[in-house]
């Protein structure tokens, strides 16, 4: 098995991904900006295993307010 790991930047640039780009925002309803990267594993007969997006992680969720 082959995993790979691509930056939504270089999808957008072209590169090979699984899942076509569009359908992350359009079907999914997940902002492009929210996204780091996608990674996938195939099979040795290219049969897609897995597929995992890799979101920015909001550090603004962490914070406590300070009263």
């Amino acid at each position: 098995m082959k995993t790979e790991m691509k930056t939504i930047q270089e999808i957008i640039d072209g590169a090979e991904s699984p899942l076509p780009i569009e359908v992350i925002p359009n079907y999914m309803g997940i902002n492009l900006v929210s996204v780091e990267a996608i990674s996938w594993t195939r099979q040795d007969d290219n049969q897609l295993v897995n597929l995992t997006i890799h979101f920015i992680p909001n550090n603004e969720t962490f914070k406590t307010k300070e009263k």
